[in-house]
C-alpha cells in the first residue's frame, strides 16, 4: 500500500529542513578539523625546533635560519617563533625570534627570567648562586600562528592566533651563539 499524500509531503518538508542543518554542522566540523590540523602542525614545528636546538653545543645564524625554514613548512609569513635558552634557575641565557609575524608571540618572561614553570626543581647546591646560572638548561620554543588569513567555512570565530610552547632539556649547560646571533639576542645584559 502506498503512503497517504499527507505523510509523503511532511517527510519531504522534514528532509528539506534537515539538509541545511546537516550542511552547517559539516562546515563547522570542517573548521574544527582545520584548527586541529593547524595546531598539530604548530606543535610539531615547536617540538622539532626545540629538540634539534637542545642537542647543539653552539648555534649559528645560518644553521638556525635553515632549521626554522624547514620546520615552518612554508608558513613563515604567518608564524612567529621565540627560541630561548633557559637555566633551571629561570634566568634566560638568550632569546631569539624567527618568522614573518614578528611580535605575535609574547615571551613568558619578565625581561630576564622565565616566568612559566620548568619541569624540574633547582638542586639545593645551586639555590644560593647569585648569577642565576645552573648546571641544567632548557631550550624553550614558543610558536604562534596568525589566524587572520584563515577562512571559516562555518562562520566560527577564530582566535587571533594559535600558540604552543615546547621545552626540551639541553645537552649542554650553555648553548653558545655565533656573533650574528649574539647581536640578535633580545636579553639585555646577556653574557653571550
Amino acid at each position: 500500500m502506498s503512503r497517504p499524500r499527507k505523510e509523503r509531503g511532511s517527510l519531504a518538508v522534514e528532509v528539506a529542513l534537515l539538509i541545511p542543518i546537516l550542511v552547517f554542522a559539516g562546515l563547522i566540523a570542517a573548521d574544527m578539523f582545520r584548527t586541529a590540523i593547524e595546531r598539530t602542525r604548530l606543535e610539531e614545528t615547536a617540538s622539532s625546533l626545540a629538540l634539534n636546538i637542545s642537542a647543539q653545543n653552539t648555534l649559528t645564524k645560518d644553521g638556525l635560519d635553515a632549521l626554522t625554514e624547514i620546520v615552518m613548512q612554508g608558513h613563515t609569513e604567518d608564524q612567529d617563533i621565540l627560541i630561548m635558552n633557559v637555566y633551571l634557575s629561570g634566568r634566560i641565557n638568550w632569546l631569539l625570534e624567527r618568522g614573518g609575524s614578528e611580535g605575535l608571540c609574547e615571551p613568558s618572561s619578565d625581561g630576564r627570567y622565565y616566568t612559566a614553570d620548568l619541569p624540574e626543581d633547582l638542586p639545593d647546591d645551586e639555590k644560593d648562586k647569585s648569577d642565576g646560572e645552573s648546571s641544567i638548561s632548557f631550550v624553550v620554543v614558543k610558536a604562534c600562528r596568525d589566524t587572520s588569513k584563515m577562512f571559516s567555512y562555518g562562520g566560527i570565530q577564530w582566535p587571533d592566533y594559535l600558540q604552543v610552547e615546547s621545552l626540551y632539556r639541553a645537552r649542554s649547560q650553555k648553548i653558545e651563539l655565533d656573533e650574528s646571533l649574539q647581536e640578535e639576542n633580545r636579553i639585555a645584559g646577556s653574557e653571550e
